[in-house]
């Protein structure tokens, strides 16, 4: 699901969620451009198939990067700050 990622510092980037549940999310892209470091507040803008928008905040986990042989992705985990209706 595509995703737009808001990082409390005021960046934002999109990418897309691989995983989501209801106390957490994993999120990757190809945006390198801004940071993200281990503990970053966050708040994800989710546009899902059957509810639209839906907004969640959260703080990141785990943060890491992978060279796919034509660029480079990074995934993060964020837990969410309150349970999310998935």
């Amino acid at each position: 699901m595509p995703v737009l990622v808001r990082v409390a510092s005021g960046s934002e980037l999109s990418g897309k969620v691989e995983n989501l549940g209801a106390l957490g999310a994993l999120v990757t892209t190809s945006d390198l451009e801004v940071a993200i470091v281990v503990g970053d507040q966050v708040t994800l803008v989710i546009d899902t198939p059957d509810r639209g928008q839906v907004e969640a905040a959260g703080e990141v986990l785990r943060l890491e990067q992978e060279f796919t042989g034509t660029d480079i992705r990074r995934s993060f985990a964020v837990r969410f700050a309150d349970e999310v209706q998935t």
